[in-house]
């Protein structure tokens, strides 16, 4: 039996027999922002075949991410990384704090995507944090930060227009990197996933809620529209 080393609210990583590797299994299990943990049967599949996807295409434009191979319906070998404690939040248009917070009208659309910093902890509440507190407090340098922005508005752009090709629109995503040792020099890499469990996902035409967000808002509709989206990405 793989030794297990980490359980998150939707993920669970053991050991791999590979060195410098460790095996993701998704869950059916999902935490909403209100702290209530639904199981949702098939999720886990569903997020691991649509996460193993976009992890191949960021690699075919020369990404690099902690995505090795996928090994079964429900599992990933990925690279031992040693990820930053923080969590990027990208979006395209106000909703949530923009307009609680701001006053922006909901559905305004930035002129770019705007970058907020969280930090990595469910026992925080993922707060913001900015970029003076991270470089502070040691978590990351002056030249990583800059490698990291560029890198995120890159990844997120890529995902983007792969998703409106199919109809979907990408309001928001959350990535989080690492850093790993190449020999010469540390990379940073794109770790955890992509999936409707880490996007806002709305049809491009309707505006009608995919993935997370509907299932806020309609907990039995929602595999319907997590099969929705791989159906649309003809994975």
């Amino acid at each position: 039996m793989k030794n297990k080393i980490y359980q998150g609210s939707s993920k669970l990583i053991y050991e791999a027999d590979e060195e410098f590797a460790l095996i993701m299994a998704f869950t059916d299990k999902i935490k909403l922002s209100d702290g209530k943990i639904l199981d949702i049967s098939g999720k886990g599949g569903i997020n691991n075949a649509i996460s193993s996807y976009f992890m191949k295409k960021l690699d075919m434009i020369g990404v690099d991410t902690h995505f090795i191979e996928k090994i079964n319906m429900r599992e990933q070998l990925i690279q031992f990384v040693d990820v930053f404690p923080l969590q990027l939040r990208i979006s395209t248009l106000a909703r949530g704090r923009y307009v609680k917070e701001f006053g922006i009208e909901e559905g305004y659309v930035f002129d770019h995507p705007m970058i907020e910093y969280l930090v990595k902890s469910n026992d925080l509440g993922y707060p913001i944090i900015n970029e003076y507190q991270l470089i502070n407090f040691g978590w990351i340098n002056k030249n990583e930060l800059v490698e990291l922005n560029t890198k995120a508005i890159r990844v997120f752009d890529f995902i983007t227009g792969l998703f409106a090709g199919v109809g979907i629109r990408m309001v928001e995503c959350k990535l989080e990197f690492g850093r790993v040792f190449n020999g010469e020099d540390y990379v940073i890499m794109l770790t955890d996933e992509i999936s409707p469990d880490s996007c806002k996902l709305w049809d491009l035409n309707s505006n009608e809620k995919l993935g997370i967000e509907a299932i806020e808002d309609n907990h039995e509709a929602a595999i319907k529209t997590y099969r929705e989206v791989l159906k649309r990405l003809n994975i």
